[in-house]
């Protein structure tokens, strides 16, 4: 019996087991998931520093100070970036330091250089500070014994850089999961053939593949199988070696050549689902072997993406790690009538996102059947159709995801 699509992703997610963790430098970190939390071992910045060019004092000493009676200072000491201070800041005295400049000991305040007026060596200041004022505390960016990254979330830039900033060059991230893809039939030939009388290229191979990097994942091709299940076991228990999911396409429907079930059930796999209650991917089989997962996709190019895509995808998310791996969803407005909506179960409707005045919006990819791939060219979206029968008009408000 068909399952419910929440149901069947809830499932998969539920049974699949995250990849090991590896330490790997971090120029190659970028887009990996975190294996652990990042804790801060020490402050950023690691002294207070100066935030522009100016000069720093007592706040003390300006108490007093305003436009009708400034407060000149003796100018003691010139420190730049990088420079330690060499001298102690006391009453009535002064120094000039440079953006990212240690803030001298003594000095609790600092004042931008173009409200001052100076000379060589005096500095003439117009109005009183607080202390405190204008400095760049140790720890302001980073206290040290704080959480600044969490596990499963992905390494950006800004981590890069703050891991960097606390000079952590290694990090330890989920192992890239390898996807095994294997397709069936015997109607499915090279791509590089011209098919022959009854022939179809094979394209899911690519667009599974595509779709599966797209999420971090990386694929190998294990081969095509005939439409007998010893040659789909054969390929399955090839991709056991090496693989940390298995995915194939076609031979999951109810029909006499329809073996990839039996070639699953005869490899050993606990099965999940036959079938979830979607248009289009309703054919497929799920299936577990000691926490890997063997997805049956439908041979339908369309099909066996849509089912990847909206059912699948949150398994895998959580396979490479992820800490959020469900769909979020959003609110869309559709642009382009739907004329075959979901009936009792769910229609996924392919589509590219684009804002007009201030919404978000869903255009329609012009055609929404099992077969047409062509129709998910630069699609980014799914809109989903619960429970309707009816045609669904252009301005309704939909669910929707991004993919």
């Amino acid at each position: 019996m068909s399952m419910d699509h929440r149901e069947a992703a809830g499932l998969l997610a539920d049974r699949v087991l995250q990849t090991e963790t590896e330490m790997i430098g971090l120029e190659e970190a970028f887009g990996r998931i975190l294996g652990e939390d990042i804790t801060a071992q020490e402050n950023v910045p690691s002294f207070d520093r100066s935030p522009y060019d100016g000069y720093a004092f007592r706040a003390l000493d300006t108490n007093e100070a305003s436009e009708e009676h400034p407060v000149t200072l003796e100018v003691i000491e010139n420190i730049r970036a990088g420079q330690m201070p060499e001298l102690e800041v006391t009453e009535g005295r002064a120094v000039r330091l440079m953006t990212g400049a240690p803030v001298p000991y003594g000095a609790d305040a600092i004042c931008k250089y173009e409200d001052t007026e100076f000379t060589e060596g005096s500095v003439t200041i117009r109005r009183s500070f607080r202390s405190g004022d204008n400095i760049v505390t140790a720890g302001e960016d980073i206290k040290k014994g704080t959480t600044v990254a969490k596990k499963g979330y992905p390494v950006d830039a800004g981590l890069s850089g703050t891991l960097a900033s606390l000079g952590q060059l290694s990090v330890r991230v989920f192992k890239i999961p390898v996807a095994g893809i294997l397709t069936t039939g015997d109607e499915v030939t090279d791509p590089e053939k011209v098919p022959g009388p009854g022939k179809i290229r094979d394209s899911n191979r690519y667009s599974i593949a595509a779709a599966l990097k797209n999420i971090g994942i990386d694929t190998v091709f294990l081969g095509h199988a005939p439409d007998t299940t010893e040659g789909i076991a054969a390929l399955i228990r090839e991709g056991e070696k090496r693989c940390d999911v298995i995915i194939s396409t076609g031979g999951v429907s109810v029909g006499d050549y329809d073996l990839v079930p039996e070639a699953m059930e005869e490899c050993g796999y606990e099965i999940l689902t036959r079938g979830v209650s979607m248009k289009p991917g309703m054919a497929c089989a799920y299936g577990i072997k000691n926490g890997r997962l063997m997805l049956g996709l439908s041979g339908n190019p369309a099909s066996s993406l849509t089912n990847l895509q909206c059912v699948c995808y949150p398994a895998l998310k959580k396979l490479r790690g992820c800490a959020i791996f469900e769909h979020q969803i959003l609110r869309f407005k559709l642009e382009g009538d739907i004329l075959k909506a979901g009936g009792k179960g769910t229609r996924f409707v392919r589509g590219r996102s684009v804002a007009r005045n201030g919404e978000l919006c869903l255009e329609a990819a012009r055609s929404q059947g099992n077969v047409v791939i062509s129709s998910a060219v630069s699609c980014d979206v799914y809109g989903i159709l619960s429970g309707v029968s009816a045609p669904v008009k252009s301005g309704t408000y939909i669910d929707g995801f991004f993919i």
